[in-house]
């Protein structure tokens, strides 16, 4: 019996140790080259898109004159595509997708993204992604949601981690394309869904944001089948054991 018991806390020791070694890398965005499409469109693939007031545009963009505000851009960072928020002025645009994270151990978020801005100055007021407020407001931002946040809520509640909120680099007009990588592993050591959302606001003159290779790279848990047979087994031995300590009761 004592053996019994020894032979199947190894099994499962084994199997613990096991289940929590094999490790697989995942990507979570969809379409974060903006390639998929292969012509100009305002319904990207994979994305949604959020936008309200005067002239304002998100969407898979090419070449180097802007859409909406027909200001100059340096196009793509990769392939022929990229995402585009396009603001005349007073506008408030949003490009964001929902993704689901499982088993995931480690995870970061990387992108390449430029702004230019139109106006001479970056101008973050109290009231987040308001147009319409009276104080000027010139930004941009890129955040981590919750999956149930609207598309343009700055509520603490509903951020997990603010990347960036600021404006543009450099010239006011016209950026090259700056890397950005964040580790957001305890953020999504926590299963569930979520939000990547990059968004901007101006209400004082034209305001572009330009992002391409958006990827969220995570690595997750993956049991082997071995794993799983190995538990099942020590599993079955349990019941195995547990049987025979039964009859062995009923007959004494």
């Amino acid at each position: 019996m004592v053996n019994a018991k020894k032979m199947v806390a190894a099994m499962m020791l084994a199997g613990i140790t096991a289940f929590s070694m094999p490790a697989s890398a995942v990507e979570l965005i969809q379409n974060g080259g903006f390639e998929t499409q292969g012509v100009d469109a305002n319904d990207i693939i994979n994305w949604n898109q959020a936008e309200a007031g005067f002239l304002g545009g998100v969407l898979a963009d090419t070449g180097t004159t802007t859409a909406v505000t027909g200001n100059t851009t340096v196009g793509a960072h990769t392939g022929n595509y990229y995402g585009l928020l396009d603001n005349w002025g007073v506008a408030q645009s949003a490009l964001y997708q929902t993704f689901t994270a499982t088993g995931v151990t480690s995870a970061t978020l990387s992108f390449n993204m430029f702004v230019n801005n139109q106006n001479n100055t970056t101008e973050i007021a109290s009231s987040g992604l308001d147009f319409t407020t009276l104080d000027p407001n010139q930004h941009v931002r890129v955040d981590l949601l919750k999956s149930s946040a609207i598309a343009f809520s700055t509520d603490n509640a509903d951020i997990l981690q603010s990347f960036i909120i600021g404006g543009a680099t450099g010239s006011q007009t016209v950026n090259g394309y700056g890397a950005y990588n964040f580790d957001i592993s305890s953020i999504l050591a926590n299963d569930g869904n979520y939000t990547l959302r990059f968004a901007t606001v101006a209400n004082q003159s034209s305001l572009q944001l330009g992002v391409d290779n958006v990827s969220i790279n995570a690595v997750a848990a993956v049991p082997e089948a071995e794993t799983y047979a190995m538990m099942l087994a020590g599993l079955g031995l349990i019941g195995f054991v547990g049987r025979r300590r039964n009859k062995n009761s009923t007959q004494n």
